[in-house]
């Protein structure tokens, strides 16, 4: 059962990743201003994603074993 709670706390972790991406480049898109920054806005979206998609996929995939491997045993 232990596992199961585990199991939900990656998910939620993983959801909550994926609102702060969803926040955080809204909040870049409202403050970027093209004729003062030299890199394009799509590269602010590159990092967010690096910051914060690639970490809440790491965590979605260490539930899912976590899960299976329940199951399993």
């Amino acid at each position: 059962m232990k596992k199961l709670n585990g199991v939900k706390i990656c998910y939620v972790l993983s959801a909550l990743l994926v609102v702060g991406f969803i926040i955080n480049t809204i909040i870049d898109y409202a403050r970027y201003n093209s004729t003062l920054n030299s890199a394009p806005f799509y590269l602010q979206i590159i990092v967010n994603a690096i910051c914060f998609i690639a970490p809440a996929i790491i965590v979605f995939v260490v539930g899912f074993i976590i899960k299976k491997k329940s199951k399993t045993g």
